[in-house]
């Protein structure tokens, strides 16, 4: 497959999303809002029938414009979700409101570049209403660079149809977008310089919609606004279409026949060329006629495909084993890469536990009035109430503030023993020579297995 084809594929997906979602209350970032959404994506068909969804790694990355090599961020924004408890605030048709609250993803795992997921029956049926939807277009999920943006764009496009959305009151407004809760914000000119407008040029520059605001007034002050609505005409014929370059490819559609689900063989034609595919097509279809298959064809085929299977002769068991090894090689680095930050992060641990106590030392010999000046004196240096939170949770031991902390005792003139010279005292490998492993480790491992196809 040429590299345009996998390029223009990435544009023209369509969610259906019921419109109670839209309004979910929940404070999630733009890659948990896009997270939401592609995994919803990727469950719609079966949401009320199967009790697990599973889709590639590398094909939900694509999916929300994500680098699929930072697996630690995507680990923890999957858990952030299974964190969260959402709450469906919604505003009916008729005015009337609504409340419900629930977790979002109760269960998921990431294990082989594959991603498993769970939704729990209240929230699937919730989600699952195909007469009642907005068509949210993952290709612009994809490119918003802000949450405000995003959140704007889903809860404008549902009222495509009618050229505009309801008048919303203000504070209704601030907890659509989940900024209720910051002052700052309560003034609308200060709300509308600094989420309306920057997120109402986002839409307007990357999606298929055109926004224009209109506001009500009482007086002086602000009371409800909505959005006018129009197609962007630059935009709206291009990449929105449920039809792309992957859903054409007779290997595609090849693979649909064979009850291959419709993410499933979109990752597969991402992933492989049209000649593999109709390889491990052959193969499943002639391992069938000789009733050399036990379970079921699809599944023989998808073992198939991922696993490269292939009638064995010399050359190509020696290709297969040759990508073994490679495979087996790149292993051991990870391995090795783990080990290595492992290190690091203990070495760091022991060194700031031992530079804490020469502090606590010197903050001991310090008459009462003087701890309590100098105590006073750095919590005011911190600045944010979050580090001086933690402060005041972790004291001089503190992980969180511990650069400050250090520079702020020096800058006292008490002498505290570098990184590389407590390694050496310590008897263990100094921190730049760990990074240094580590750096050459990453450079290595960002160059791909190529696993050999035997032809």
């Amino acid at each position: 497959m040429s590299t345009a084809i996998k390029k223009q594929s990435k544009d023209k997906q369509i969610l259906k999303k019921h419109v109670a979602a839209i309004h979910i209350g929940a404070k999630l970032s733009l890659l948990q809002r896009k997270l939401v959404n592609a995994l919803l994506y990727n469950a719609y068909d079966g949401l009320l029938t199967a009790k697990e969804h599973q889709i590639s790694a590398s094909v939900l990355c694509e999916m929300i414009g994500f680098d699929s090599n930072n697996s630690a961020y995507l680990k923890a924004a999957l858990k952030g979700l299974m964190e969260t408890v959402v709450e469906f605030d919604v505003l009916e048709d008729d005015g009337e409101r609504s409340w419900e609250a629930m977790v979002l993803l109760p269960y998921a795992k990431l294990k082989g570049g594959v991603c498993t997921y769970r939704y729990e029956q209240a929230l699937a049926e919730k989600l699952y209403h195909p007469d009642v939807y907005s068509k949210i277009n993952l290709s612009v999920l994809r490119d918003m660079n802000s949450a405000h943006a995003l959140v704007l764009y889903e809860n404008c496009y549902r009222y495509v149809d009618i050229a505009h959305t309801p008048w919303w009151d203000v504070d209704v407004f601030r907890k659509l977008m989940s900024v209720d809760q910051m002052i700052s914000y309560k003034q609308f000119k200060l709300l509308n310089r600094a989420v309306i407008q920057p997120a109402m040029k986002e839409v307007n520059e990357l999606s298929n919609i055109q926004l224009e605001l209109e506001t009500k007034r009482k007086g002086r002050t602000v009371t409800g606004l909505r959005f006018v609505i129009r197609p962007n005409a630059q935009l709206s014929l291009v990449g929105m279409d449920a039809e792309d370059d992957i859903t054409a490819l007779p290997a595609y559609k090849a693979l649909l026949a064979e009850g291959i689900s419709k993410t499933l063989a979109r990752a597969w034609a991402l992933e492989h060329d049209e000649q593999y595919i109709f390889e491990k097509l052959d193969l499943a279809s002639s391992q069938a006629a000789s009733g050399k298959i036990r379970s079921s064809k699809a599944g023989f085929l998808k073992s198939a495909i991922e696993e490269d299977y292939h009638n064995e002769n010399a050359q190509k068991k020696k290709a297969l084993e040759a990508a073994q090894d490679r495979k087996s090689t790149r292993e051991k680095l990870e391995r090795k890469l783990e080990a290595l930050r492992t290190t690091q992060r203990e070495a760091e641990t022991s060194y700031r536990w031992h530079t804490a106590e020469i502090i606590e030392e010197a903050f001991q010999r310090l008459s009462e009035d003087e701890r309590e000046a100098v105590t006073a004196e750095f919590q005011l240096s911190l600045g944010s109430s979050i580090y001086a939170n933690a402060f005041k949770k972790g004291g001089w031991k503190d992980r969180l503030t511990f650069p400050d902390i250090k520079k702020f005792w020096e800058t006292r003139g008490l002498t505290l023993p570098s990184p590389a010279a407590w390694a050496q005292k310590n008897g263990s490998q100094e921190p730049d020579i760990i990074k240094a492993q580590i750096d050459e480790l990453e450079e290595q491992l960002k160059q791909p297995v190529k696993l050999v196809k035997p032809k």
